[in-house]
């Protein structure tokens, strides 16, 4: 009897403590709730098992530990049940952030299949389908899966974080093929490839503002880099641009003079979003890896602006 009411006890305790963790965790304090999902884990119940290692892979991965994550996330899947498949989503995610996309993949369509799946969440998963073809040098079909199903989970399922996501994943494909448009080569070649990156930095600024639309502070932030960055590699090439050959040694030197002044504006630019991303941080109390980038980013560029 008294086993049974020991059992009782430890149920709801076990109840409580794991509601407690989940509360720390939303609240921010993932080492927090890492802590008190350990004290808990010697007391669970078989059953509860998978939701607790959901809710431990859950804090790992907030703390910037996605290898750690991916063994509670495994370990949720294999119990099953609701928990599992959220688990699954999340390992889908780390995947791709670790650059294991052949695994994500997998995972992704294992998920899409599953019988227990919310039809409602499918328009989530296909964005994160975008994002993987985004990853692997899929730009057309990631770009064309990512707007699509962004409309569709606006109108289904509002999911800001996936939201941001696929944003981030569109921004930052755009900049990569923005900055391989270098000022190297013939007088034409130079002209044809500033329009050209002048048009993709308008694409990604677009999505910049949209993507601080979510009030995602990971993907604000990440964003913010990612075009500061943008703007910077466009100063520094317009700076080391070489002068058309047809022009006399005194024209080639009013030219480099002309295009260093020109690259200031695009500094400014890459200096303002490092900055803004810096003091949005601070505002709202979010702090990554990628806000530390940020501040160095903006310091560096403060000492040759």
């Amino acid at each position: 009897m008294l086993l049974a009411v020991l059992s009782v006890v430890a149920t709801f305790a076990l109840a409580g403590t794991l509601d407690q963790a989940r509360e720390t965790r939303l609240a921010g304090d993932y080492s927090g709730a890492a802590s008190l999902l350990d004290a808990l884990h010697p007391l669970i119940e078989p059953g509860e098992e998978g939701p607790w290692q959901l809710e431990r892979g859950l804090a790992a991965e907030l703390s910037w530990q996605p290898e750690l994550a991916e063994a509670y996330y495994r370990a949720a899947i294999t119990e099953g049940g609701n928990a599992g498949l959220e688990a699954r989503y999340h390992l889908v995610v780390i995947l791709d952030d670790m650059g294991r996309y052949d695994e994500a993949r997998t995972e992704l369509a294992w998920l899409k299949k599953s019988p227990a799946l919310d039809p409602s969440f499918r328009p989530i998963l296909d964005v994160q389908a975008g994002v993987i073809d985004l990853h692997t040098g899929f730009e057309p079909r990631g770009t064309r899966v990512i707007r699509k199903s962004l409309a569709r989970v606006a109108e289904v399922h509002p999911h800001p974080w996936m939201e941001g996501r696929g944003r981030f994943a569109l921004l930052d494909a755009w900049s990569d093929t923005a900055d391989a448009l270098g000022f190297d080569g013939g007088e034409s070649r130079q002209k044809r490839n500033l329009t050209q990156r002048a048009q993709l930095l308008k694409a990604v600024e677009s999505e910049l503002f949209a993507t601080i639309q979510t009030d995602e502070p990971e993907w604000i932030v990440a964003s913010l880099l990612r075009v500061g960055r943008a703007y910077a590699d466009l100063a520094d090439d317009l700076a080391q641009a070489e002068p058309p050959a047809r022009l006399s040694e005194s024209e080639a030197a009013v030219f480099r003079s002309l295009v260093v002044k020109r690259a200031e504006a695009p500094r400014t630019k890459a200096y303002n979003c490092y900055d803004h991303g810096v003091s949005f941080a601070l505002r709202v109390g979010f702090e990554n890896p990628t806000v530390v980038e940020l501040r160095s980013a903006r310091d560096a560029l403060a000492t040759v602006r």
